[in-house]
């Protein structure tokens, strides 16, 4: 019995051991097309999303459908956009819901539908000095847009 018991285990893999996690902090510089951008990492949020306006400026479309979400302010409808991204090296196609994010600090949330394709968390992670022009917040869009 114990040696059966013992194949069973043996012959069952994890559906992530062949997947090279990526290290992420609660906040990362995120390129979206061609553009970087601070995130925010939120564990909490199961899709992603994205200021309308920075997702008009980028030109991300068509809209791909609409989804239904409950957030802090309460429930809504969002559309849904795919964008081509790069979180810590890797290279992802994700779809995000779009929201006006203008009163938040970040225009972009990594949820976990990003997530759950080989990233994991670590609190201590800090970010470094970026050469390149950063979009750290929603005001730095806003004047990206005036010039």
């Amino acid at each position: 019995m114990i040696k059966v018991f013992r194949k069973l285990v043996k012959k069952k893999k994890s559906p992530d051991s062949s997947v090279k996690k990526r290290v992420v902090g609660f906040y990362e510089d995120v390129l979206v097309n061609g553009l970087l951008i601070r995130a925010k990492i939120d564990t909490g949020a199961s899709r992603s999303s994205i200021d309308s306006g920075l997702a008009d400026f980028l030109g991300l479309g068509p809209v791909l459908g609409s989804k239904a979400v409950i957030s802090s302010h309460g429930r809504g409808i969002r559309p849904i956009v795919k964008a081509h991204v790069v979180i810590a090296g890797k290279k992802l196609n994700a779809s995000f819901n779009m929201a006006s994010r203008h009163n938040l600090r970040y225009p972009l949330l990594i949820g976990k539908n990003i997530l759950r394709k080989g990233f994991i968390i670590d609190s201590a992670k800090r970010l470094k000095k970026q050469k390149q022009k950063i979009i750290k917040n929603t005001r730095d869009l806003h004047y990206i847009e005036e010039t």
